[in-house]
């Protein structure tokens, strides 16, 4: 028996004893071996440790190990998932060319809103890869039992049914565009219409400041309405970062324009927190107009 055989079937303990007399297991786990590595020839998992996430999944199944459940194991995506855990930067490539799009495929029948389709889909990354310090990620649950894009397509289905659950208890507005009377909180709505048009002044202002890189970055973000995976795509960077600069620039942009409006309204200390709420609120409700205005205006180069 070979080494990897028999590490095998000592994790499986009792259970493991039809694959134990089964004469080609050392020869069907090679052929795993070879399918598992396949898509990363660079092999950054150790087969030792793909041994026992095999061992895990034939213990999780109901069915009694033998060779036929050994066979039926997705060994490809197997050791995808376990190379995504180790944060593999091939593997994370082909997650973000092969899981991604099904993701927001998925999701896109729910709700084909871009920019709900865009949280979505960074939650499942975050649930895939990122965990929460406290727990490891998602991806470590994956057994192999049935291909991996399905598994994620229903992870990504369950979080958007999640969000749209919450937001109908929350009454949130479903229409798309920005709110016309305002942030949809009474007491911003009070704010909003003595401040509206000295906020799109700062806001335009700030604006200004930025660099062409930024601004053009916002204008295909929110003008063009280009998703997070197709920024990364341009930029030649994944989603994740892709997502990230946008965050940075968009909290810069929030917290100059709520300076230069509390500066040009004489907001009190009391206001202040309401203020930040206002800004944080408006901003991508206000910046397609801003930006078109700037490029009509042609104050900006694209």
């Amino acid at each position: 028996m070979s080494e990897h055989a028999a590490r095998l079937i000592a994790r499986l303990g009792e259970q493991g004893a039809t694959l134990a007399a089964d004469p080609q297991l050392g020869p069907l786990l090679e052929g795993l071996f070879d399918r598992a590595e396949g898509r990363l020839p660079h092999r950054p998992i150790r087969r030792d440790a793909l041994v026992d996430r095999i061992a895990d999944a034939l213990l999780a199944s109901d069915e009694a190990p033998d060779r036929e459940a050994l066979t039926r194991l997705n060994a490809s995506d197997l050791y995808l998932a376990l190379a995504l855990a180790a944060r593999d930067i091939r593997a994370l490539e082909i997650a973000e060319s092969e899981l991604m799009p099904a993701v927001r495929q998925s999701v896109g029948r729910i709700d084909p809103r871009t920019s709900f389709v865009d949280e979505v889909t960074r939650r499942v990354r975050e649930r895939l890869l990122g965990g929460d310090g406290a727990s490891p990620p998602a991806i470590v649950h994956y057994r192999g039992t049935g291909p991996l894009a399905r598994w994620v397509r229903l992870i990504a289905s369950r979080i958007a049914l999640d969000l749209e659950r919450a937001d109908a208890e929350r009454g949130a507005e479903r229409a798309d565009g920005p709110a016309p009377d305002g942030p949809g909180d009474p007491e911003l709505e009070a704010m909003w219409c003595s401040c509206a048009a000295a906020y799109e002044a700062a806001l335009a202002e700030e604006l200004s400041g930025l660099s062409r890189r930024e601004r053009n970055l916002l204008c295909q973000r929110y003008v063009d309405d280009l998703n997070i995976d197709a920024l990364g795509r341009m930029y030649r960077v994944s989603p994740t970062t892709a997502e990230r600069w946008l965050q940075q620039i968009e909290a810069r942009l929030a917290a100059a324009t709520r300076a230069a409006l509390v500066a040009k309204l004489a907001f009190g200390e009391a206001e202040a927190p309401r203020v930040a709420r206002l800004c944080e609120r408006q901003l991508p409700r206000c910046l397609p107009s801003v930006l078109r205005e700037d490029e009509d205006g042609g104050a900006q180069e694209r």
